[in-house]
Parts: C-alpha cells; structure tokens; sequence
C-alpha cells in the first residue's frame, strides 16, 4: 500500500499540468502550476541542497539542467512525506479506483507523448538532413549528439520506421483492451531511445527514464 502510494503521488506530480494544459478553460491552472514550480526551484537548490550558482528556469532545449535535478528532488521528497502522512491516516483502506484512475491518466500521459514524439519524426522533422557544415566537420569533432542527429537525419526510412513505432505504442495506450500490446510496444521504443541518450549524452536523460519507467 505505501509503495502504491509514495508511486501515485510521484507520477502525480511529475505528470501535471497534463491534462489540463490541453483543456482550454483550465489552461490557466497549468501556467499557475509551472509558476509555482519555477518560483519555488531556485529557492530549494540555493538554500537547502546548497547550489552556488544561480537557478536558470524555464524552457532552454535540455530535459536534464539543473533546475531539472532540483525538481525531481522535490518530487522525491512531497511523494514520500505525502505517503508516509498518507499512511498514517488512512493505514487499512486499499485503493482500487483510484488505481484505476492513475492507469488511465498514465495511459494518455505516455500514448500522447509517444504519439507526438512519432509524428515528428514520421516527417522527419525531428532530425533534419545533415547540413553543409556538419557534412564538412571532421569525424573526430562531431559531439556524441551531433553523431546521432546525423545517422538519424541521414535515413529518413529508419526515422520514419522508429517514429511510426512511437506512434503505434503511444495510439495501441489510448484504447483499454489495447493497452498491454502498447505497453510492451512503448518498452521497446524506449529502452533503446534511453540507451541513445545516456550513451550518446543527449541532455533528455530524465524525461525518457520516465517514459520508460511508466512504460513498464
């Protein structure tokens, strides 16, 4: 019980503001939310875990800075003392709807996600055809992102194969008797994707370990 409870606020945390980022009349309450976060963040990493320097905020192309590592903290702490008073109150009662209801918003969580991440590599949007100066750079100073950005953006075939898997985990997630199939279909995407990211450095590290994690 206090292992489902400490992973429902965890995901529930980490999760928001989806949905409500994608209902128009309550998308004020996803800006509040983000707000709250991004004032907060600063504050923790200077003064409780003891950070030097200033806390950038906000959206700057990397999944894995430092205010990044600052709220995954965060999470980490409000799920744990959350389920521990959780516990205390209410220490018999088991939670089967609810459970219900976290499957549910886990599986729309991950099948938009994965479907979004697919579209765009489907059009090859995501990793373009290598340009003129990376066709020209020596080998040996491509950085380990650079390298895969130009393997991907080289074969549209493979991009578009990889992203119509996303797509397939992410749309298999949306409809209930489905949701093994896309599961297990998520899992495989992801696993290799994480792999590319560690060990490749690319800075999305965190986000896709999620991904995977709620895959499975």
């Amino acid at each position: 019980r206090q292992a489902f409870r400490f992973g429902a606020l965890y995901f529930a945390l980490y999760a928001l503001p989806f949905p409500l980022d994608l209902v128009p009349g309550v998308a004020f309450l996803a800006q509040l939310y983000t707000e709250a976060w991004n004032a907060v963040i600063p504050w923790v990493g200077n003064h409780v875990l003891g950070i030097g320097h200033e806390i950038a905020v906000g959206p700057n192309g990397s999944g894995d800075t430092t205010a990044d590592y600052v709220r995954l903290f965060m999470v980490l702490v409000l799920a744990a003392a959350g389920s521990a008073a959780w516990g205390l109150l209410d220490r018999r009662r088991q939670h089967p709807g609810l459970a219900a209801w976290l499957t549910v918003w886990a599986r729309y969580w991950l099948g938009t996600i994965m479907i979004g991440y697919g579209v765009v590599k489907v059009f090859a949007l995501q990793f373009p055809e290598p340009d003129a100066f990376r066709l020209a750079e020596p080998y040996g100073e491509s950085s380990p992102m650079g390298l895969v950005w130009a393997f991907m953006g080289y074969s549209h075939p493979y991009q578009a194969f990889t992203g119509g898997m996303e797509v397939l985990g992410g749309a298999l997630l949306l409809w209930r008797r489905t949701t093994t199939l896309g599961a297990l279909v998520c899992v495989g995407v992801m696993s290799n994707v994480v792999m590319l990211n560690f060990g490749y450095d690319i800075p999305v590290k965190l986000f896709s370990s999620h991904l995977l994690a709620v895959a499975l």
